[in-house]
């Protein structure tokens, strides 16, 4: 999308470096074109291990009419590349949603809406941050807690469109740091913009 273009151009003009590890990456989230909530992601690093936590809070209102709310927490544990630990909370609107994600010996053991199974090892949450998102590995929805199919289709130095059971454009510059997103759901275009660069827009 063309939006999502400028963003990242406008992100790395700025500086910005989310999903650095030990430091917090804030975006606002637009719903075409007007703010409806944020998606925070801290990366921090404890010896062996790369822990993230991950809070999403969004609300659709008209006037003084809520519409829709959602809100998103999840814990993750990374050792030598690969997931071993994830706990995730989400309302849905009221829908109470929650995942558990253990390494096991064959795997990652997966506790969700869709019962338990042993995802491949290598698997990838769909949490965003991490850029093996765009690499050919497994992708576990990490609301509700199951093996999605896509495709991955670059679109050019850094970006992505991911294609199927998720449909969105992402952006990884080759730093690694997660910059962007853009989707569209029910109608609507959906932009994730970096914290600095929402707040130096007009």
């Amino acid at each position: 999308m063309r939006l999502l273009t400028a963003v990242v151009l406008m992100a790395a003009l700025l500086g910005v470096t989310p999903a650095l590890a030990g430091q917090s990456a804030e975006f606002v989230v637009l719903r075409g074109g007007t703010p409806i909530g944020t998606h925070r992601v801290e990366v921090e690093t404890v010896g062996d291990e790369t822990r993230v936590h991950v809070t999403i809070a969004l609300d659709v209102v008209f006037g003084p009419i809520p519409l829709y709310k959602y809100r998103h927490d999840s814990q993750e544990i990374w050792r030598d590349g690969r997931l071993t630990r994830l706990d995730s909370h989400t309302n849905d609107d009221g829908d109470m949603l929650t995942v558990a994600v253990r390494a096991v010996p064959d795997g990652l053991r997966v506790e969700g809406s869709d019962g338990t199974f042993t995802a491949p090892a290598d698997t990838v949450p769909t949490s965003y941050w991490n850029p093996a998102l765009a690499a050919n590995r497994p992708l576990l929805d990490s609301q509700i807690g199951r093996l999605l199919e896509v495709s991955r289709v670059p679109l050019g130095p850094g970006r992505w469109r991911l294609e199927g059971e998720l449909n969105l454009d992402i952006a990884y510059p080759p730093q690694g740091r997660w910059t962007g997103l853009s989707f569209r759901h029910k109608g609507s275009d959906f932009v994730y913009v970096p914290r600095a660069v929402a707040d130096s827009r007009p």
